[in-house]
């Protein structure tokens, strides 16, 4: 009778604990469901992803290309090609097959197919309404028109970024030595040789460039001026954003944190986006920002920072890997074994949620530094050192405080004790 009774006791003893151990080991917080996930062809990896400005059309590329209607149903597939670029109303994208550069229209017709300078292209852009598109491949920069006919090419060093102003009055080059900008038919305008971003972005008024090396921010005039130089302490910016109002500029960082920042050069608020935030997107007039790291999560955040919702996707999310629409209503991402569709109504903030906390304070270029002036471009060949690639910093899963796992596992001690006494 008394082992009867102290079974009694115990049972509920041990729910108890394995409720507790249960709520410890399982992550705190809901994760959304997509609306639609879109399966690549087996064998087939993707690896990047656009957006057209109205939603439109989706275009994720990789192994192939595929166009993905905003309900997630495929338009059309063929070819491969990444990175991948697209124009507002989603009528033209741009795309890189290994040494070429392709234009093709938003119903899957290739337009047009050029060379690229014979080496594999790792960049390009097109403008907004898809009349000038830009590609970079190792030492060359070229543009042509929307018809396919070339408007200019030059020899600089080696390229890592490319974007055409949305005004159309210029062409930005990053690349291993210095942020270059020149004309459509690439005449050298001005030049900054003090940095060599990771990554360039532009307002949609062409005022407003934003350039990221390590963990500082640089802001210029579309004219060259420099506005600003910002550091933010942490990790080193690997991704790049910039609202098409140009109120807010999203980085995130390989510490796995993502700043958001005023036009200003005030840090508006930092947040966590999990393990290397790999990649950032941001509506038109910020109010909705998307972040997708290599520890398979999706964050969204509002323009106040705060984080309205995570998603988790099946494999790492990287470079250039997420997107958003220009009215921020709806959201993707890509990983290698498909994409993931969201509506932003899915993202809202439970009550009392805090927001990101502008814990980063930025600080401004020492004064014992000089900044130059921007400068006439001088073209030069260097000599490319490969580098290698930084293992990823651990970061701490979210839930309960890993503290509580001991005394989860007492309180099933006792209970067995209490069943055994």
């Amino acid at each position: 009778m008394g082992s009867l009774s102290r079974m009694k006791t115990s049972l509920p003893v041990k729910i108890a604990g394995i409720v507790l151990l249960f709520a410890v080991l399982v992550p705190a917080g809901q994760a959304v469901t997509p609306l639609w996930i879109f399966n690549a062809t087996p064998g087939e990896a993707l690896s990047t992803v656009a957006i057209s400005d109205s939603g439109s059309i989706i275009v994720a590329g990789g192994d192939q290309l595929v166009g993905i209607s905003p309900q997630g149903q495929k338009l059309w597939a063929g070819w491969s090609g990444s990175p991948v670029d697209i124009s507002g109303d989603g009528e033209y994208i741009v795309a890189a097959q290994d040494q070429f550069v392709c234009l093709i229209s938003g119903q899957g017709v290739l337009l047009w197919q050029h060379p690229a300078g014979g080496e594999a292209v790792t960049a390009v852009s097109i403008t907004p309404d898809g009349a000038i598109v830009a590609a970079g491949a190792g030492y060359v920069v070229q543009t042509w028109y929307n018809s396919g006919t070339g408007m200019g090419t030059n020899t600089t060093d080696l390229v890592q970024d490319v974007k055409v102003s949305p005004v159309k009055d210029q062409v930005l080059v990053s690349t291993a030595k210095a942020l270059e900008t020149f004309n459509l038919t690439f005449v050298p305008n001005w030049q900054d040789t003090s940095l060599s971003p990771t990554a360039i972005a532009i307002s949609g008024d062409g005022t407003g460039i934003v350039a990221a090396n390590g963990n500082r921010v640089r802001m210029y005039h579309g004219s060259g001026t420099l506005l600003w130089d910002q550091g933010f302490p942490g990790g080193n910016i690997i991704s790049l954003a910039y609202s098409r109002d140009g109120s807010t500029i999203v980085a995130g960082r390989d510490d796995g944190s993502v700043l958001a920042i005023s036009r200003a050069g005030s840090l508006l608020w930092t947040g966590n986006a999990g393990v290397w935030a790999t990649s950032v997107a941001v509506s038109d007039d910020g109010s909705t920002i998307a972040t997708g790291s290599i520890d398979n999560r999706i964050h969204i955040y509002n323009r106040q920072g705060t984080l309205l919702g995570e998603a988790i996707t099946k494999n790492p999310v990287k470079s250039r890997s997420v997107a958003v629409s220009g009215d921020g209503n709806l959201i993707v991402a890509v990983d290698s074994s498909g994409v993931y569709g969201f509506s932003r109504s899915q993202f809202t903030a439970p009550a009392g949620a805090p927001a990101a906390s502008p814990s980063a304070t930025p600080t401004p270029l020492p004064p014992t530094e000089a900044t130059p002036a921007p400068t006439a471009l001088t073209v030069t060949v260097p000599v490319v050192t490969t580098g290698s690639v930084p293992s990823p910093s651990a970061s701490p899963a979210p839930g309960f405080s890993g503290a509580l796992v001991p005394a989860a596992l007492a309180i099933l001690i006792l209970a067995g004790k209490g069943r055994n006494g």
